[in-house]
């Protein structure tokens, strides 16, 4: 009877320890304070000792990173594995996900150790346990992988927690703990996946709507003679004057000869004042026809400004949510190792990001991407 009773009251503890980790979590408004909980509650709680949040597209077969932050672990192994040994990792690469069915849940998951994806024997003779994971002295490791639901279902946060070695592997007890507690956090990081996403596109959004308050228009007859014109493009907002008429000129003859209603195409401002990013042109032309049989032309002026520039490159080229803060932070004039410090990860890291971003742009200098930026980024409607 006795024995029952401590081991009802064992339970009941756990019970209640579960329900507020499970709070915890659920209250989680960003990724941070998520990591924050994982990383000291949930990792005190099954007794590891490091832990890690990595956050991965999956394009191709390959993995690209999305956001990774550690606990414990120091930023040159951190460093090490994101930029060499991510790739031969037996958590990514070992394991056909076995996701947990979870009702009501918009993400899937699965709880394994390393140990249930290889043979222990033969994975002390890796080069990826030598020269990786035994360096930073880590020997067993507990993975949570989660896939939030998504149009695309590309996206894969795996959770590392770790125990180094004299330390036994993570117990049954400690899976069955992090099994319970699962679909919270499935749920949360889908939650907040979702946010960032919203916070991407209000961030186009508002940047769209700059462009807006500051459109300039032009009124130009069937002779390209102007009829109006706003003050701000007279007084030279959008660059010299005499050049905005000759590519807009050839922009209104281009319509005709081809019979269009409409053309937008960006340029680049041209005057002594122009810098290097914000100050691209777009030029969105429609063609009106009169009741004579003439024509009249209605142009609308705007910027396109840096942000909207690097997220339509973003798009266009396949940069990762990390590669565009990095184009951002260069665009604004820093160096690899401001960038860094602003960032918060090493040059190293910096450089790594920069060399898929080139290649993502065929471009192979940081003056050829800003270029790319001007001229090659897809025109705004300014409607």
């Amino acid at each position: 009877m006795r024995g029952n009773l401590v081991g009802n009251r064992i339970t009941s503890a756990q019970t209640r320890r579960a329900h507020q980790l499970t709070g915890q979590i659920a209250e989680c408004y960003d990724f941070s304070g998520l990591e924050k909980t994982l990383f000291h509650t949930v990792a005190e709680e099954i007794g590891a000792d490091t832990s890690v949040l990595l956050k991965f597209r999956q394009r191709a077969g390959s993995y690209e990173f999305n956001r990774d932050t550690s606990r414990g672990v120091g930023s040159d192994v951190h460093d090490k594995y994101i930029e060499k040994f991510h790739t031969d990792d037996p958590v990514l690469v070992g394991r056909k996900p076995k996701y947990l069915p979870a009702k009501h849940c918009d993400a899937t998951t699965d709880v394994f150790r390393l140990s249930d994806v290889c043979d222990q024997n033969a994975f002390v003779r890796t080069k990826y346990y030598n020269e990786f994971l035994k360096p930073a002295g880590i020997r067993h490791v507990l993975a949570l992988a989660v896939r939030p639901q998504s149009e695309h279902n590309d996206l894969m946060v795996v959770i590392g927690f770790h125990r180094p070695l004299g330390m036994r592997n993570f117990s049954r007890h400690a899976i069955d703990s992090v099994v319970s507690i699962a679909p919270i956090i499935g749920s949360t990081i889908a939650k907040l996946t979702f946010k960032e996403h919203m916070k991407k596109y209000k961030a186009l959004s508002d940047g769209l709507g700059s462009i807006l308050q500051e459109t300039g228009f032009i009124i130009l007859d069937d002779a390209l003679q102007i009829q109006e014109i706003s003050s701000c493009v007279t007084e030279g907002k959008y660059g010299n004057l005499p050049f905005l008429m000759q590519e807009i000129s050839l922009a209104c003859r281009t319509l005709k000869m081809e019979n269009r209603k409409q053309i937008i195409f960006t340029c680049l401002r041209q005057d002594a004042e122009r810098s290097l990013v914000n100050e691209n042109i777009n030029i969105d032309i429609h063609c009106i026809p009169m009741a004579n049989g003439r024509y009249n032309y209605a142009i609308r002026i705007g910027f396109v400004r840096t942000n909207i520039a690097i997220s339509q490159c973003a798009s266009k080229f396949g940069w990762t949510s990390r590669e565009s803060e990095i184009v951002l932070a260069l665009a604004q004039g820093l160096t690899n190792t401001q960038a860094a410090q602003y960032l918060k990860i090493s040059v190293r890291t910096i450089e790594n990001h920069l060399r898929s971003v080139y290649s993502k742009a065929d471009v192979t200098s940081r003056t050829q991407l800003l270029r790319q930026l001007l001229i090659s980024t897809p025109a705004q409607r300014l409607m």
